[in-house]
């Protein structure tokens, strides 16, 4: 790697953003996440951040070892949207007033996903994940406005209520796609 690496290993040291450093060709889906702190042709020191965008250390990585470089690709920016909003992400979550009810259903708890147009993570005895955001529902099956990791929508889909498993409700990945699909909404 020569001239290009140096390029963009100070775009992202001057632009402060996260860029993934791959250095093991045999294991490419291996990576250091981090902010680039200083460069030159010996040395890269990296700022490392987790992927939930937490910082946690600073690595020295030989210049020489790189053998890839990614800049501000969806996964690098999902992890950005965390570390610039860790307390919407991770801060303290309340339980929504109805999960006390003493004999809730999963149609009870879909409905409630609809009234409040709040993302859920659900798992079907399929195997498959999704979320979604409830937007009709009967008594046997429901409508879901689906949503990849990175809260991109990702179609239209009518399930079966039996065919759910498990409903998560507010983790980490709900929170940030709603908050993705909030600021798409204040854009337009």
């Amino acid at each position: 790697m020569g001239n290009l690496l140096t390029e963009l290993l100070e775009s992202a040291r001057v632009e402060r953003r996260i860029v993934t450093v791959r250095t093991n060709p045999s294991e490419p889906s291996r990576f250091a996440l981090g902010y680039i702190v200083e460069h030159n042709d010996e040395t890269v020191m990296l700022k490392m951040v987790n992927p939930n965008g937490l910082l946690h250390g600073v690595r020295a990585i030989r210049k020489g070892e790189i053998f890839q470089l990614d800049y501000d690709d969806r996964y690098i920016r999902n992890v950005e949207l965390k570390e610039n909003n860790l307390d919407k992400i991770y801060g303290r979550v309340k339980s929504p007033n109805f999960v006390e009810e003493t004999y809730l259903t999963m149609p009870e708890i879909l409905t409630k996903s609809k009234q409040l147009r709040h993302v859920i993570y659900f798992h079907t005895y399929s195997g498959m994940n999704y979320y979604g955001m409830v937007s009709r529902l009967t008594d046997d099956e429901f409508i879901a406005d689906c949503y990849n990791e990175y809260g991109e929508p990702d179609g239209t889909s009518v399930f079966r209520l039996d065919d759910i498993k498990s409903i998560v409700w507010s983790d980490e990945d709900t929170r940030a796609i709603e908050l993705r699909l909030a600021l798409r909404k204040q854009e337009q």
